[in-house]
């Protein structure tokens, strides 16, 4: 599959943002979207089941984000001043680009609609379904591990320009397994796939998160696109880089 492969038995794991789908997506139009939507959406949704679990969530993150937050608010019990509380929080939180599950969650259910309305279409570079493609016709599963929650990244895949892409993806991975930046997380991703960290790919953009993979003892590479941030000729010694997909072929 690469030059770094040790076995034809091995499988790719895959970041989105920055990796396989540019960050302006993600930055540009997923979160403004979010942003602009959470209390539309809360006043929308308030009595369903799953916003009555996520805002439960989200009030437990609140009582401990705002002990070293004086910006977050602690969430009120009325429906009204629930849905302006969390709306104030989560607008907060993705200013500041907080890697919190439960707001993923409801981000997800606020993309889900944008999808279905045909307002939003996952952004995914020209080289990434060709080679997957390729990969899925050699055997190889292919994951996903982001730090958006698992419902968001099916969303973008489902409903991406290049069409529908989950029937090619074995599976996904988001923060309910652990962060990004620590090496277990990665541990655990290749005990539940069921292959050996060795036989394992994972491409990212961001250096804490190589360095956690090559840690736990995956095979790593750091992906170079468009507006992603700059890497030192140190880091890029450390773990190789590509440009593109096609590369690992």
């Amino acid at each position: 599959m690469t030059p770094t492969s040790t076995t034809q038995n091995n499988a790719l794991l895959l970041d989105i943002e920055g990796t396989i789908t540019s960050i302006s997506f993600v930055k540009d139009e997923l979160f403004p979207y979010a942003f602009d939507n959470v209390g539309k959406y809360l006043e929308e949704h308030y009595d369903k089941p799953a916003t009555q679990i996520i805002l439960e969530d989200l009030r437990r993150v609140a009582e401990q984000q705002a002990e070293n937050d004086v910006a977050v608010v602690r969430i009120r019990e009325p429906k009204q001043e629930c849905i302006e509380d969390v709306t104030k929080n989560v607008r907060h939180w993705i200013k500041r680009d907080k890697k919190l599950t439960p707001m993923k969650a409801l981000q997800g259910l606020i993309w889900e609609e944008a999808y279905q309305r045909g307002e939003v279409k996952g952004h995914v570079y020209s080289d990434v379904l060709p080679v997957l493609e390729i990969l899925v016709d050699r055997k190889i599963p292919i994951y996903i591990y982001s730090s958006g929650s698992v419902h968001a990244q099916k969303l973008l895949f489902a409903n991406s320009v290049e069409g529908d892409m989950t029937k090619i993806l074995y599976g996904y991975f988001d923060t309910n397994i652990g962060l990004k930046g620590e090496s277990n997380s990665y541990l655990k991703i290749c005990e539940q796939i069921g292959i050996p960290p060795k036989q394992v790919l994972f491409l990212t953009d961001v250096e804490a998160e190589a360095s956690a993979a090559k840690k736990a003892g995956l095979q790593t590479k750091l992906v170079i696109r468009p507006g992603n941030a700059i890497l030192t000729q140190e880091v890029k010694n450390a773990y190789g880089t590509i440009e593109s997909l096609e590369e690992i072929l």
